[in-house]
């Protein structure tokens, strides 16, 4: 008797160690896709410090670039001196914000008010501050260094053949500190005006604050490949950047758009589409944004296409109709399923040029070319067929994955009316690379 009750006990003890071991090494486990790569360091230090949580899926996906209030989060998280504005900002949000495109409304507004009164941000020249648009180098940079307060004098371009840098630009003497304290990976070389990964970012993140917490003046980590030194402080808070659309569509009534609620089909979030990423081919519908799309047949030039920052809920998917037509589920390319949406109706509420964008989708016709730009490739489609379906029935055209990769146009039907859906269908038939 008593050597059972020792053994259950005995059992019942290395079970507790066990689990708390393996909660122990998921805790400090880095994110699976940075896992022998150049930015494991980064992400497992920073996720060990809790500034970066990633996505959902729990991927860090250090290829893809980021936007601009994402990143100003994370530096501020980082800093760590912004939180008890960001928690005043929260509590009290100005009525009047500080630039013309942001929202108080939204998460976001509380840091952009803490970062703009340390000058942090300035914004740019026409008073917006672009919170969705893509973080370019020279900005990442910059905000990085006014974050964290250190700055070169030094107006004159120092060389570097890890970033480039001009003299007598409003970003020289950032990225002159940045070179002096090694804050850029000794690998591709950073260009001016490119967006930049996330991987580079938090890499840069990464090493400026090892350097703040261990009070060093240069980062002196062994670069990729080897074993960077632990400097590990007391964690902060959470970052909840767990922004990563989903995939597959769901109804709640008759009139409500298609709405992404889990990840079956999505492959990828996508960033937005009014920036410029690299220079325009010599090709009549190729785009220098993101991801656009062109139906020359009905008239339909570069229009911008984005993929929505919440796809959960029927307001964010609504919320892109306002700058184009919108995205959901594969992308071009991954051999999927993509559908980009638009209005064929005017709404009250929608004051944007946009409100009838997919009016005249059924004047398309099989054989006709739709163009769509998407990260530095064009992809040329060719239409199939068209359709006309129930609204309750939307979500059975997506669901059917025999087809291959597909690009549906998708609008309520018909025009003024929300009793139906039309789709018109089109295959990959080219890609052309832009760079």
């Amino acid at each position: 008797m008593f050597r059972e009750q020792y053994l259950r006990r005995l059992l019942a003890s290395l079970a507790i160690i066990t689990l708390a071991s393996l909660t122990a090494g998921q805790a400090l486990a880095a994110f699976p896709d940075t896992r022998g790569t150049d930015y494991d360091a980064a992400f497992t230090y920073l996720q060990q410090q809790r500034i970066v949580k990633g996505y959902a899926d729990g991927l860090a996906r250090p290829g893809y670039p980021l936007n601009r209030i994402d990143a100003l989060k994370v530096i501020l998280i980082a800093e760590g001196s912004f939180d008890s504005r960001i928690a005043h900002f929260t509590r009290k949000t100005p009525s009047m914000p500080l630039f013309s495109d942001v929202d108080q409304t939204q998460w976001y507004a509380p840091y952009i008010e803490a970062a703009f009164e340390q000058g942090v941000i300035t914004g740019y020249p026409d008073a917006t501050f672009r919170p969705a648009q893509l973080l370019r180098t020279e900005e990442a940079v910059t905000m990085l260094m006014r974050t964290f307060n250190v700055q070169s004098t030094s107006t004159v371009a120092g060389v570097s053949p890890y970033i480039e840098n001009q003299s007598n630009q409003w970003y020289t003497t950032s990225i002159n500190a940045a070179v002096q304290k090694n804050l850029i990976m000794h690998t591709a070389k950073l260009r001016l005006g490119s967006a930049i990964t996330r991987g580079q970012f938090f890499d840069m993140v990464f090493r400026l604050h090892s350097i703040k917490v261990s009070n060093q003046v240069v980062f002196t980590g062994l670069e990729p490949g080897t074993q960077v030194p632990a400097v590990v402080p007391t964690p902060r808070i959470v970052s909840d950047e767990d922004f990563g659309p989903t995939g597959v569509i769901s109804y709640d009534s008759p009139d409500e758009v298609p709405v992404a609620v889990s990840p079956q089909v999505q492959q990828t979030p996508t960033p937005p589409a009014n920036v410029v990423l690299a220079p325009k081919i010599d090709h009549p519908y190729a785009s220098e944004k993101y991801f656009s799309i062109s139906m020359p047949s009905i008239g339909v030039t570069d229009l911008t296409i984005t993929h929505p920052q919440d796809a959960a809920s029927k307001d964010g998917v609504l919320s892109v109709l306002k700058q184009g037509v919108g995205h959901l589920f594969s992308y071009p390319g991954g051999g999927g399923k993509m559908m980009v949406y638009g209005h064929s109706s005017g709404y009250p509420w929608d004051v944007s040029e946009f409100t009838k964008i997919f009016r005249r989708i059924n004047e398309l016709s099989p054989g006709d070319k739709v163009y769509v730009t998407y990260a530095g490739k064009l992809h040329i489609y060719q239409v199939t067929h068209e359709q006309t379906i129930l609204a309750k029935d939307a979500n059975k055209a997506f669901q059917d994955q025999g087809v291959g990769e597909e690009l549906i146009l998708f609008t309520c039907w018909p025009p003024d009316s929300i009793a139906q859906r039309y789709l018109v269908h089109a295959v990959p038939v080219e890609t052309v690379a832009l760079q």
